[in-house]
């Protein structure tokens, strides 16, 4: 939790995790998901302690471990526990099958091949009888639809049930949503959704299953889809958002902005009728709630409200009225420069916006822009220079307005006080300068313009508005010039010179600004005064204006500026005859060879790396120039240092270029020189990307240089990596050859030591990260195919298991050696008796024909073989006995299992002083109307030996399981339904049929009163019975299974046994020697008991299987431990069904066997 690194405990977090104590399982589950990350090395371990915590029958342990794998789980743990989770979603506890449906999202994102065959099972959850597990669900189809919404579109029937009838709003906006998602993919679901939502809108009091249907319902296009009730569900919905607006919640408050804005672009007007609470909330102390109101507010501007909106926005910049003001909704003045600026920009835009259309009085425009340029604190100057220039260019009616306003910003102080100032608008004053002098004719005072023009401050402005100052100001003087003209006179003449002097002084410190425009002009301007000067000086006595005078005002006032738009270049044809690309003066050749080839000799330090073909290109033109040369015999070397020191006396006198010293272009000559004398001495060395520093730019460019220079050189070709051999290669080493990679992976490649681990290449790589591409490819409208199933995991017996594993094959090998034995002698004995035999009958026939001989040598050979027959025979015994006493003991066959099965016998109902009743159910042959039967035998005996028990009748009483059946009767047994009379120390025994209406489950009992007399007396004797029902009296016995087809059901259908339970049974065992006998008769036991068929019995487990009457399958494995204590044994009976109430009912009578 503190950061630091847990790796070195990750094995034993894995041992607290299988602690079979549940405080410590927690906390190692708890440790695992804390400090556990993708690459930890013993998740391995943890597949078999998960799979063995998830078939736990305590809940507790199970809820763990899905929580702790929704942590930790990986690809490897996702594909291996799928099944297992998947089987879990029929649990019989709600909390669990909530669980698992949600850690079934973890294990998708890690394997998605799973979702195809999992998902099915996960629709079958939307209709669970728990609303939690339904939620789940939702959830869990609701994220995966953001991914790829189309393989969902199947489930809308379903979400559309639960949307009309689930009352809980968190499950109500995750299906809405889903629905946001699929209606564009399924246009048709639009008017199927709209009367549900329209009246959670309308209904509903939840605020945020509010909003999502709102949101729904303009994002979704439902107001498309409405037709003509269009208008009115708009309505009703920016009525529903007004409350959010209104809610002190600021949330609430932002989300109903923001619903608000995306319903502007549609319905204006509507969101317009509540520009009050709107507007309020500009003056809102949460930015974020300021500027969704902002947006609305942009949106909402028209003629009749643009002026309002306008004045309320201003009231963010200029501070508020000290002494206070009348509205409730005091504006705040606001200091935060992004703030402002972004009110400043919001005003220019609702202004500006299709061509100014909500402006009617461009005058108030041009005093709000005017206005806007004195706010401090923000840089905004640009925006507002492009607007002046931009209304005065358009509006021909509001420029002598403009032309005042602009007046009154060149001579405002305050505003040029600023011009040194980080945050100011002192870029107006160039919109202001040029409307002076675009549109002079409205000016009421120009030597005050001029005057203001050529004000000391200037030269703090930016360059470019000095400029503008520059020019506008010749232009301002070419008009008052023009106005002079007409009345010209000495005395005007005195004046004008007076104030042209002036200017000329003035305008000479824009002649020593750094920027050449600003000196480029301003050295103009002051020619051109000199030259008014001039002309003036040389007549002071003529009363008229020279001819200089009356020419300058053409130069800038000859045409009326007009607006041209910005395509409007496009339109104009370009002649046939003009070629753009054409030189219009061709270039001396000469000259121009010369001195590009100079200049690049001269001045360029290095030559280019990547510029072979360049050099070529220079040979070629070195080779044509000498050619030439060759041929023009007038040309002499005399003339050709002539020519280049003529260009190198241009080039020092040329302002923009700059010139290097002599010496160096001596030595760069020189070098170059040798370099083209002797190009082949220069060395080449190999050098390999590991010699470069990175780091060292300089370095590199140095090398390029001199690759640059031995350019006629071949390019020599860097050795090969090298190729380790596979005995040389280093552990877990993966071949660079099969990556692709870039440049990040060869830095990766160089480090301080030149090595790459597996952990600088995992670095970062956590358990939260997640790859849900996979997700995105898989598709769920194909059905499944024949082979598309859940992987099987290879299961890793433990060292005790192949041990009894090989001891179990040993045996067998024994056995089936054994048995060969004793055929094979078997077989020699039969051979030897049909000899002897035919060498009796020979031998007969012999005694027949010829006389008799003596007898005591076959007599002596008689003796010999019956004492050899003798031992052998007296020897097996002994051998088998040991065998078997050195054998660990093997579970026993079908056949025997067969052999060994009991009847079971009745069970006790009740006993007492006067009698004693005992009972046995059965499923019967014969069915009432189709309806499975069970047959009751009851055994009545009367334990008194000197009264008569009379009027001995039952009364069945029915239930919701079982219904007394009375026309039924067993044609040997007296019927329950009669009256009996019972002797001193009879018995009878009686029938009864009930058949069968309810499930099978736990708790299953046939209830019915028993009356009875006794002879010569009054007491009344009524004793109610109950007959309990074992699961097993509803099996069907008559369909025996094979192992094959044991085999294909369970691979067919072993997603149906989704309940598991285990069930333990101890076997005392009292010596070795009967442990065989021992196993038989519990394996026989349990059979009889339950009924349950043996399918097959391989070494050391037996697997069992039972179908009932109503189609409920149950199988198991049962298993034995002779090393759990010391003198008994146990059995584990593994069972897993397709019915969670039949399955708990076997389980109960499981553990009711005693052995």
């Amino acid at each position: 939790m503190l950061g630091y690194d847990m790796s070195w405990a990750s094995f034993h977090i894995v041992e607290v995790m299988s602690s079979p104590k549940l405080l410590h399982k927690r906390a190692g589950y708890l440790a695992a998901t804390q400090s556990f990350q993708q690459d930890t090395d013993v998740l391995m371990l943890t597949t078999n302690l998960i799979k063995k915590d998830l078939a736990s029958s305590s809940p507790l342990e199970i809820g763990i471990a899905v929580n702790g794998l929704s942590h930790i789980v990986t690809a490897d743990l996702a594909r291996d526990l799928c099944q297992d989770l998947v089987a879990m979603l029929n649990h019989s506890r709600p909390y669990i099958r909530k669980k698992v449906v949600l850690v079934l999202y973890k294990v998708f994102l890690k394997f998605p091949e799973a979702l195809r065959l999992s998902f099915p099972r996960l629709k079958e959850k939307l209709e669970d009888a728990d609303p939690s597990v339904v939620s789940a669900t939702v959830s869990v189809v609701c994220e995966l639809a953001r991914k790829n919404p189309r393989n969902y579109l199947s489930l809308a029937p379903q979400l559309f049930r639960l949307l009309t009838t689930s009352a809980n709003n968190w499950m109500l906006i995750k299906i809405i949503k889903m629905f946001a998602s699929l209606t564009p993919l399924e246009p048709r679901l639009i008017k199927k959704l709209l009367p549900p939502l329209t009246s959670l809108i309308q209904t509903t009091p939840a605020m945020s299953l509010l909003y999502e249907c709102i949101h729904t319902v303009i994002t979704g296009g439902f107001l498309e889809a409405a037709g003509d009730s269009s208008h009115a569900l708009a309505a009703t919905c920016v009525n529903k958002l007004r409350r959010f607006l209104e809610d002190p919640d600021q949330n609430l408050k932002y989300v109903g902005l923001l619903a608000m804005s995306r319903l502007l672009s549609t319905h204006p007007k509507l969101i317009a009728e509540h520009k009050d609470i709107i507007l309020e909330c500009i003056d809102d102390d949460d930015f974020s709630i300021r500027f969704r109101a902002l947006d609305l507010v942009v949106g909402m501007a028209n003629k009749k409200s643009l002026v309002d909106i306008v004045k309320r926005l201003i009231t963010h910049l200029v501070p508020g009225d000290s002494n206070g003001t009348s509205s409730l909704h005091e504006a705040s003045s606001v200091l935060d420069p992004v703030y402002r600026t972004d009110i400043i920009n919001r005003i220019v835009f609702i202004s500006s916006q299709n061509q100014y259309r909500n402006v009617s009085n461009f005058e108030w425009y041009i005093t709000v822009l005017v206005g806007l340029a004195h706010v401090s604190g923000v840089s905004v100057g640009e925006i507002l220079t492009t607007q002046l220039m931009d209304v005065s260019v358009r509006v021909k009616s509001v420029r002598p307005f403009a032309v005042k306003q602009m007046f009154r910003l060149l001579s405002d102080h305050q505003l040029l006080r600023t011009a040194r100032k980080r945050d100011t608008n002192i870029e107006v004053l160039s919109a202001a300068a040029w409307i002076c002098g675009e549109y002079c004719s409205f000016l009421d005072n120009i030597p005050a313009t001029l005057e203001c023009l050529l004000t000391p401050y200037v030269v703090d402005m930016p360059v470019k508005v000095q400029a503008i100052y520059v020019h506008n100001i010749i232009k301002i003087y070419a008009f008052w010039v023009n106005e002079l003209i007409d009345e010209w006179n000495t005395e005007l003449q005195t004046e004008f010179v007076k104030v042209t002097e002036v200017m000329k002084d003035k305008i000479s410190m824009f002649t020593r600004s750094a920027d050449l425009e600003v000196q480029e002009r301003a050295c103009n301007a002051q020619a051109i005064f000199d030259i008014v000067l001039a002309a003036i000086s040389q007549d002071l006595t003529s009363e008229q204006a020279p001819l200089v005078l009356q020419g300058l005002p053409a130069l800038f006032s000859l045409y009326e500026l007009n607006p041209v738009a910005p395509k409007a270049q496009r339109k104009v044809p370009v002649p046939d005859d003009l070629d753009l690309d054409v030189w219009i003066n061709e270039p001396l050749p000469d000259l121009v060879d010369d001195s590009e080839s100079e200049i690049a000799s001269l001045e360029s330090p290095s030559i280019d790396v990547d510029t072979h073909a360049t050099t070529s290109t220079k040979k070629k033109k070195k080779k044509s120039r000498s050619k030439r040369y060759d041929e023009d015999d007038s040309e002499d070397d005399e003339d050709k240092e002539r020519r280049r020191a003529a260009r190198l006396e241009a080039l020092r006198n040329d302002p923009y270029y700059i010139m290097s010293d002599k010496s160096e272009k001596q030595k760069q000559q020189a070098k170059l020189l040798d370099l083209e004398e002797d190009v082949d001495s220069i060395p080449i060395v190999k050098l390999s990307i590991d010699d470069f520093d990175v780091a060292g730019s300089s370095g590199k460019s140095k090398k390029h240089r001199k690759k640059s220079k031995g350019k006629r050189q071949a390019r020599v070709p860097s050795p090969p990596p090298p190729v380790y051999a596979p005995e040389e290669m280093p552990e877990d080493a993966v071949d660079s050859a099969s990556d692709q990679e870039g440049a990040n992976g060869s830095s990766k490649r160089r480090g301080s030591g030149g090595a790459y681990s597996k952990s600088q290449q995992q670095r970062g790589k956590d358990i939260f990260a997640t790859d849900d591409d996979g997700l995105n490819t898989v598709d769920l409208n194909t059905p499944l195919g024949a082979d598309e199933r859940f992987p099987e995991m290879q299961t890793y017996s433990s060292p005790e298991e192949l041990r009894r594993r090989e001891e179990a094959r040993a045996r067998v090998e024994k056995r089936e050696r054994r048995l060969a034995q004793s055929a094979s002698t078997t077989a020699l004995k039969d051979d030897g008796e049909r000899k002897k035999k035919k060498k009796k009958r020979k031998s007969v026939d012999g005694e027949v024909k010829k006389p008799k001989k003596s007898t005591s040598g076959t007599a002596t050979k008689e003796k010999k073989k019956k004492k050899k027959k003798a031992a052998a025979a007296e020897q097996e015994p002994e051998s088998v006995e040991n065998v078997q006493s050195n054998e660990v003991p093997d579970m026993p066959t079908e056949e025997l299992l067969k052999d060994q099965l009991k009847q079971i016998p009745p069970e006790l109902l009740l006993s007492n002083e006067n009698i004693e009743l005992h009972y046995l159910l059965s499923l019967s042959d014969e069915k009432d109307n189709g309806t499975s039967v069970v047959e009751a035998r009851l055994n009545m005996k009367n334990k008194t030996t000197d009264a008569t028990l009379t009027n001995l009748h039952f009364t069945t009483i029915e239930s919701f399981d079982f219904r007394y059946v009375e026309h039924m009767r067993h044609p040997d047994l007296a019927s329950l339904s009669d009256t009996f009379e019972l002797e001193a120390g009879k018995d009878i025994e009686a029938a009864g049929y009930f058949a069968v209406t309810g499930d099978i489950r736990r708790g299953l009992c046939l209830r019915c009163d028993m009356q009875y007399d006794i002879q010569d007396s009054s007491a009344l004797n009524q004793i109610p019975l109950e007959m309990i029902v074992r699961p097993s009296v509803f099996l069907i016995q008559d369909q025996a299974m094979d192992p094959t087809e044991f085999a294909n059901l369970l691979a067919e259908h072993g997603q149906e046994f989704d309940y598991r339970d285990t069930v333990t049974i101890e076997i005392p065992i009292a010596t070795d020697a009967a442990v065989d006998q021992k196993l038989i008769d519990a394996l026989s036991t349990i059979t009889s008991t339950t009924r349950l068929q043996v399918v097959e019995v391989v070494p050391g487990a037996a697997s069992l299987y039972a179908k009932s009457i109503q189609g409920s399958q149950i199988a198991g494995l049962l298993k034995y431990d002779l090393t759990s204590q010391e003198g008994n044994a146990t059995i584990t009976i593994d069972l897993k069904c397709t019915d969670d109430g039949f399955l708990e009912a076997f389980v109960d009578q499981l553990k009711a066997i005693q052995l």
